[in-house]
């Protein structure tokens, strides 16, 4: 049971770790982002990460996501994969990255597997291989694979212990982590280096949809190509619980999310565009759900769109999961705007809390 500490408003949806209940959030955001904020910033110094995106008039810029850093020299990025070395940028190649990776038995539990064909039954006997990227230039409060930051970045892995691993039973391989953004350029290489060895071979993306124009499209060329799935986590619509929850504004995510289904339906087959939201209690309430599903009607009825049950993790540990009544008015929101495509993931999360 938490207390907003701006409205007074108590309840089991409300968060003590946010300190402010969505009407706040979203009503007062001059007042509650700025106390937020530092609870970011207290979490990202706890892994040695900066705790903003750095913005020096002479610094170096990646390129790489909207973040936008302007790293200063002997500096480094919000993710901190990239850093300004006597002025000079300094980051991932295509030879190694920060990187850890396994063989996943197909079908896997991936949140887009309902449409892709390597998600079905009749695929069992072959493996994913699942790329994980342990950076992000997010940080989500309630991030689910956070462990990864107890790894200081220090060295790269060499691209070619990845390969030894690419078995000939692997028929995709899914770029996730963290996020793919920051260490794409190691991604795309290599996607070019086994595309020559397996030419069949599906290529997939989870994403929090915040990379560079550039990027997101040779992301969307290489799933249209081999006939996998991007997926992009929206993880709210109002810009100040986006910045509450993850750190960023999320208004290019929009952006961006429009500019790839332009590439998807352009293509034939598919569908290579798939939207998430997870339903974080008390916070991805009606008015952020209903703000997503127009948005997701407005460019297409049929792009699906998942809608994940939440378990509390990383910092936002004093929520309940995600209620059965919630996913039931979420399903009815989708309903309102037409979305035809709409699934529900980690239904074994439900619980009757709220």
């Amino acid at each position: 049971m938490g207390t907003c500490r701006c409205c007074g408003k108590t309840g089991i949806c409300v968060s003590d770790v946010i300190g402010f209940c969505v009407d706040c959030i979203r009503g007062y955001p001059e007042k509650t982002l700025s106390e937020i904020e530092k609870l970011h910033a207290k979490s990202r110094k706890r892994f040695g990460l900066p705790a903003v995106s750095p913005k020096d008039a002479n610094g170096l810029s990646c390129g790489l996501c909207n973040q936008g850093c302007l790293i200063p020299k002997e500096g480094e990025g919000y993710c901190k994969v990239w850093g300004n070395q006597g002025g000079k940028l300094k980051g991932v190649t295509g030879e190694g990255a920060f990187v850890s990776w396994y063989l996943d038995p197909l079908p896997t539990n991936c949140v887009a597997a309902f449409v892709c064909p390597e998600g079905v039954s009749s695929c069992r006997g072959g493996y994913n291989l699942a790329v994980f990227y342990e950076a992000c230039n997010f940080n989500c409060l309630y991030c689910q694979n956070w462990h990864y930051r107890r790894n200081p970045l220090k060295a790269t892995v060499p691209t070619d212990r990845m390969l030894e691993d690419l078995v000939d039973e692997v028929r995709c391989v899914c770029f996730f982590g963290g996020d793919p953004g920051p260490q794409v350029i190691h991604a795309l290489s290599f996607c070019e280096v086994v595309l020559k060895k397996k030419d069949s071979l599906r290529v997939c993306w989870e994403t929090n949809g915040f990379e560079a124009r550039w990027a997101l499209e040779k992301m969307m060329d290489l799933t249209v190509a081999t006939g996998g799935v991007l997926k992009v986590d929206i993880k709210a619509f109002s810009g100040p619980v986006y910045k509450a929850l993850c750190g960023v504004d999320g208004g290019a995510v929009f952006d961006n999310f429009r500019f790839l289904s332009e590439l998807a339906l352009s293509s034939s087959g598919g569908p290579y565009l798939v939207a998430s939201t997870l339903l974080v209690p008390g916070y991805i309430d009606e008015k952020e759900l209903e703000g997503v599903a127009r948005f997701l009607g407005s460019i297409d009825p049929e792009i699906p769109w998942v809608l994940l049950a939440f378990h509390p993790d990383f910092l936002l540990v004093d929520l309940p999961t995600t209620s059965r009544l919630h996913v039931s008015k979420a399903l009815g929101i989708a309903e309102q705007f037409g979305l035809r495509n709409v699934r529900v993931g980690n239904l074994h999360l439900l619980s009757d809390a709220y």
